[in-house]
């Protein structure tokens, strides 16, 4: 599964996209969206030393200028964590092993929890339901924080999305995940209890 964003890099704001190698790591490119022709670039290929990944999830977050990027892959049921800076170099670094039993793609974005804005990541569980991991970006050690399960009654989950709505303070965080041909809907309250409400069927 690829990611695709648009990112603060140039005057219109470039695309940018991550996808599985067919053979092993990550493959990234770019469409230059400041030129009439809008061409993409690359091929760049990093992280092989996971083999084969199957998806991948990715944002552009507050970190460097205009924005680093911070991807999530998915390697066998193992979730890693790479991230590129914003320049000169644009290295992608990493991987960094966040969590096991993952068996499906995971959705990853960057949050208004917290001064800096935090870093929020849901994953399918092999044991059935899912479960959110946070990064503490207010901590100069950036720890990860998880797993936190839920919706452990619905069975396996096969994918999952994350939102961050405008309900609550700062915000609820919102989840949509695939139970075979069904979806439901889930929800965190922003505080104090932090509590996963659900699940609501959105179709059955």
């Amino acid at each position: 599964m690829p990611a695709l964003i648009q990112s603060r890099f140039g005057t219109k704001g470039n695309f940018e996209l991550v996808a599985p190698s067919s053979s092993a790591g990550i493959v990234f490119q770019w469409r230059n969206n400041d030129n009439p022709s809008l061409p993409w670039s690359g091929q760049q290929l990093f992280g092989q030393s996971l083999g084969r990944v199957t998806a991948v999830t990715m944002i552009q977050s507050n970190y460097g200028n205009p924005g680093n990027f911070e991807l999530m892959a998915l390697a066998g049921n193992d979730l890693y964590f790479f991230w590129r800076e914003s320049g000169p170099a644009f290295n992608w670094n990493g991987p960094f092993h966040i969590a096991s039993g993952i068996p499906g793609n995971a959705f990853l974005i960057q949050s208004r929890f917290g001064t800096k804005g935090n870093f929020e990541l849901v994953a399918p569980l092999t044991g059935g339901g899912l479960a959110h991991f946070w990064r503490n970006n207010n901590d100069p050690a950036m720890p990860w924080s998880g797993a936190t399960p839920f919706g452990a009654s619905v069975g396996h989950v096969d994918a999952c999305s994350l939102v961050e709505s405008n309900f609550g303070s700062p915000g609820n965080l919102e989840v949509a995940a695939r139970v075979g041909s069904r979806m439901a809907h889930f929800w965190r309250d922003s505080g104090p209890a932090f509590n996963w409400n659900g699940p609501i069927w959105v179709t059955r």
